[in-house]
């Protein structure tokens, strides 16, 4: 498994199936040594974040995030579960934000999706799993990129220059006011992806499983622990620095 470092992060959502077309085959060519029709190729799709405030690391993006992954990602593989020494299974080839003026986010931003479209050739390794995908079965991915700009919504302070005292999911006051509202560190910024995983475990509602469970399991562990977890990977952090 590929080790990350204090500024790496991963993010999840869901995928779809989709059709390709002939503009999705010209973009999807660039990336071949010998030209593939619709019929060589199985396509999805997938919402692989929004700058919604719901991040259950309490990590959100910026429409600002958003739009560099846009850039950055196209071109780059999918792999199982962010391990590097996994099969290439697909890849990316193009991307797009959906933005919706008529809903506004917590941070005050139009709400935005990043939607990337992925491709896998049409083989007898990759039956098996392009079955699960159309069953429903596998639909959950996971992205993985670096963070260059994280900042906290309680002061203000960016973390990747140093790090605040706020800890994520924990409830302050913010100006003096006596009404808390949770600590998130804001993904404001991104300078490069790596890769788009398959995974089992999303991160973001969005991907709409195990979201019963994650806030279960949230309500049970009481805040002294979740506060020791937090310390103990803000040492982790600064130890691979």
């Amino acid at each position: 498994m590929m080790k990350l470092n204090s500024t790496d992060l991963t993010k999840a959502s869901c995928l779809k199936s989709l059709e390709a077309n002939n503009d999705d085959m010209k973009l999807i060519n660039k990336y071949t040594l010998s030209p593939l029709t619709a019929d060589d190729v199985f396509t999805f799709k997938t919402v692989m974040g929004t700058n919604e405030f719901n991040d259950r690391n309490y990590e959100p993006f910026t429409k600002s995030a958003l739009e560099d992954l846009k850039n950055l990602y196209p071109g780059k593989p999918m792999i199982f579960n962010h391990d590097i020494y996994s099969k290439q299974v697909a890849r990316v080839y193009d991307t797009e934000l959906v933005v919706d003026a008529g809903k506004q986010t917590e941070g005050g931003e139009p709400y935005t999706e990043l939607i990337a479209k992925a491709y896998m050739a049409k083989t007898s390794d990759n039956e098996s799993l392009i079955t699960d995908i159309k069953a429903g079965i596998v639909k959950e991915v996971s992205t993985g990129f670096r963070v260059s700009k994280l900042v906290c919504n309680i002061c203000g302070k960016d973390n990747i220059k140093s790090s605040c005292p706020h800890l994520p999911g924990v409830k302050y006051a913010v100006n003096g006011s006596s009404e808390k509202k949770p600590c998130h560190l804001v993904i404001e910024n991104c300078s490069d992806a790596y890769e788009l995983s398959f995974v089992n475990v999303p991160a973001q509602p969005n991907a709409g499983t195990r979201k019963a469970y994650e806030e279960k399991q949230m309500k049970e562990t009481n805040e002294k622990e979740r506060l020791q977890l937090y310390v103990d990977c803000m040492k982790y952090k600064e130890e691979i620095k």
